[in-house]
């Protein structure tokens, strides 16, 4: 069984989709909302907060 820390995620944010470890994923995510604020910021914490609930494929778009 993989270590959820190590699962491999796929992260959609401006249209751009790549892959990281979950970890690498958050860290990225987290540092980024916290450097930026309003609609950049909420974008941020969307991903983030879809990371942190186990989410496998994430996307920094609304509709989820």
């Amino acid at each position: 069984m993989e270590n959820k820390s190590t699962e491999i995620v796929e992260v959609t944010c401006y249209g751009r989709t790549k892959t990281y470890t979950r970890n690498q994923a958050i860290q990225k995510f987290l540092e980024a909302m916290m450097c930026c604020e309003g609609a950049e910021r909420e974008r941020y914490t969307r991903i983030f907060c879809a990371l942190s609930a186990g989410f496998t494929k994430v996307t920094d778009e609304e509709e989820w």
